[in-house]
């Protein structure tokens, strides 16, 4: 195991707000989809797994490694102490030879849900109904769950994918939900904030086909409802990844005869990834005078709607690969992030007089002070009073 580059990934967040709300947690979690897009590619595992990241001050941070799927590529969703965070978030990223194989860090089932079809069981994590069933996957010889649009006139169960085990996590924590297809397309809505029989508030994503419905218009469009923003061209289609987040930032609290409520900012975004290179959606709804009397953020919602092809012939559905929902709040409160990697900063005492800049400070044949020490090791420098008083300008 050899360490090969230390770089490091710059997170900057616009129309940055530290929540007003209060946050109890000590971590957030940060989804990093575009890594393997970054000029130092060739140095990382098509898996990523010989990255590690740690925070400014060496403190490791939890990980776990997404599987590339198609063209979709490899990702990595990191805890990072919520310390650590701020408009301009720094991680640092060692990576070690491309035969080293790092396993995931991060635990799923507590703060992180995750559901693999590859692996894991659908009735343990969403509701069951009619248009579930699992199919073997020539892309990577796994798995896949297909959720077919199944009306049922009765009500006795759903008629889209729907989870049960998302509910109850913090309003104020903010919710991240990436779901990874094998196929999307046509009429789908996806709500991060659902409940059966009902809805709630939070990002719904409305994506229609109108060539597929028995009025077959000639028109294609992607929707947040959350801000009445559209897009005039379906924004999934095919293998495609999406990620929602939503963010209810509480401005007002009272009572009233119906109970305790709380009044939000709010805040949705839909996208094919979480870095501003992606596609995306997003709305902000300042001041929002409805009162909620719900305190926790309900289930996750993915649902086929209408048909499939021109003929309607067959009703629609979608091919699940993954999905992952996480809270983040710094991450659901902002504008998407700027996610680039860089060489790491270097950073401690320069020497400097004027503008010349001393890289070297010796004291007899000891070497004092070396401004290129590139592991920033402890060169054992200490500065006599005699140049301190000098008029020197210290740098950091």
């Amino acid at each position: 195991m050899t360490l090969q580059k230390k770089l490091q990934i710059n997170i900057v967040m616009s129309n940055y707000n530290q929540r007003s709300g209060s946050y109890s947690g000590n971590y957030d979690y940060i989804f990093l989809d575009n890594l393997a897009s970054s000029s130092y590619a060739n140095l990382f595992r098509s898996d990523l797994k010989n990255l590690k990241i740690k925070t400014p001050n060496n403190t490791e941070c939890r990980v776990l490694y997404i599987p590339a799927y198609g063209t979709q590529g490899a990702a990595i969703l990191a805890r990072v102490p919520v310390g650590q965070i701020s408009q301009t978030t720094k991680l640092l990223l060692d990576v070690y030879d491309t035969g080293t194989t790092f396993s995931s860090t991060l635990t799923t089932g507590s703060d992180v849900l995750m559901f693999d079809a590859n692996s894991d069981t659908f009735s343990s994590f969403f509701m069951n109904y009619s248009g579930l069933s699992i199919i073997n996957d020539s892309t990577d010889n796994g798995r896949f769950l297909r959720a077919r649009f199944a009306p049922n006139l009765e009500g006795t169960s759903p008629t889209g994918l729907i989870t049960n085990v998302a509910s109850g996590s913090s309003l104020s924590n903010g919710r991240v939900t990436v779901v990874r297809f094998k196929r999307i397309t046509g009429n789908v809505t996806v709500n991060d904030n659902a409940t059966y029989h009902g809805t709630t508030t939070g990002s719904v994503m409305m994506q229609s086909d109108f060539n597929l419905t028995i009025d077959r218009q000639d028109l294609k469009s992607t929707i947040l409802t959350l801000a009445g923003n559209q897009k005039s061209y379906c924004m999934f289609n095919g293998a495609k990844t999406l990620v929602m987040a939503s963010s209810f930032d509480a401005y007002n609290q009272g009572s009233d005869d119906d109970g305790n409520y709380k009044q939000y900012h709010l805040h949705g975004r839909v996208g094919t990834g979480s870095s501003n290179a992606s596609d995306y959606l997003e709305g902000f709804d300042r001041n929002n005078p409805t009162k909620f009397y719900q305190n926790d953020y309900a289930e996750v919602e993915i649902s086929p709607e209408w048909y499939a092809t021109a003929s309607l012939e067959d009703y629609n559905y979608v091919d699940l690969k993954w999905l992952l929902i996480f809270p983040s709040p710094l991450f659901s409160a902002n504008g998407i992030p700027q996610i680039t990697v860089t060489k790491r900063e270097k950073t401690g005492i320069r020497l400097y007089k004027g503008s010349h800049e001393y890289t070297k400070a010796y004291k007899g044949s000891m070497l004092m002070w070396d401004a290129n020490d590139d592991d920033l090791a402890d060169t054992g420098l200490h500065i006599p009073d005699k140049i301190i008083n000098k008029n020197w300008n210290w740098v950091f």
